[in-house]
């Protein structure tokens, strides 16, 4: 099995090394992170800008290993399109503080895996707190071996995976959940050369049971399958069997 392992904080840091190196029983490991921290960057890619790639060789024990100076995305798309590897296995992270909620649409981490999931190859993301990352070190391994050997990957979503809060020493159990709020506001603080400092306050939010986020707070470890397609479904027929919104009624309104 050929796995690429991906992230968003860089390629020296030490949530990936652990992927590479709990992982490695799996399969050939190839890495391929970017130069420089790139949190938040979401599904970013880099465009009419050439993409720098620094070899690394060996590093942690992979059979090769690249870092890009560009987006995580970036990272997702050189290994496929350069690296002449068949990869049957994509694994993001293990990035260094939560995705839960609506983090996720501001995520490289995730966007890493969504990018992988695009070009064909099965995805999971990995995250959890800093201080949490020696649960994944203990558990990764048998976990995503476990969700290979039982067919939990698919080829229309991938699994986003969060270890909890750092207050528990170990996850308390697995849960299977649903993608929460966890709503942020910012803030913006002026410094006197007219330039901003964003300050982020998490938001009150009244969240469900089954959500990643309420996983994270008590202590289990969350599943949560993230779709690419953001259609809903069930909406788009209510809207559009509405006597006003069907498609004939707003076409005829339009041109009138």
């Amino acid at each position: 099995m050929n796995i690429l392992i991906v992230n968003d904080d860089g390629i020296l840091e030490p949530g990936l090394k652990v992927l590479a190196e709990q992982l490695a029983p799996l399969g050939d490991i190839y890495i391929v992170a970017p130069e420089t921290h790139q949190s938040g960057q979401g599904h970013g890619i880099t465009i009419n800008q050439p993409l720098y790639v620094k070899d690394y060789g060996r590093l942690y024990g992979a059979k090769k290993a690249l870092s890009v100076l560009g987006k995580p995305a970036d990272c997702t798309r050189i290994a496929v399109g350069t690296l002449g590897v068949k990869f049957d296995l994509c694994v993001s992270g293990v990035n260094s503080g939560l995705n839960v909620g609506s983090d996720v649409l501001y995520s490289g981490t995730v966007a890493a895996a969504t990018e992988a999931l695009i070009l064909g190859i099965k995805a999971i993301a990995v995250s959890g707190p800093k201080k949490s990352l020696h649960m994944a070190e203990k558990s990764i391994y048998p976990l995503v071996k476990y969700l290979l050997e039982h067919q939990a990957l698919g080829d229309s979503y991938i699994l986003n995976i969060n270890y909890p809060s750092s207050k528990f020493d170990m996850f308390i159990g697995v849960k299977w959940t649903t993608q929460g709020l966890h709503h942020h506001a910012a803030k913006f603080n002026q410094n006197a050369d007219g330039s901003y400092e964003t300050v982020y306050e998490l938001l009150e939010r009244e969240e469900d049971m089954q959500s990643d986020v309420m996983a994270f707070r008590t202590g289990y470890l969350s599943i949560t399958p993230l779709f690419e397609n953001r259609t809903h479904s069930n909406l788009l027929q209510n809207l559009a069997n509405q006597k006003q919104l069907n498609t004939q009624a707003i076409y005829d309104n339009i041109i009138k």
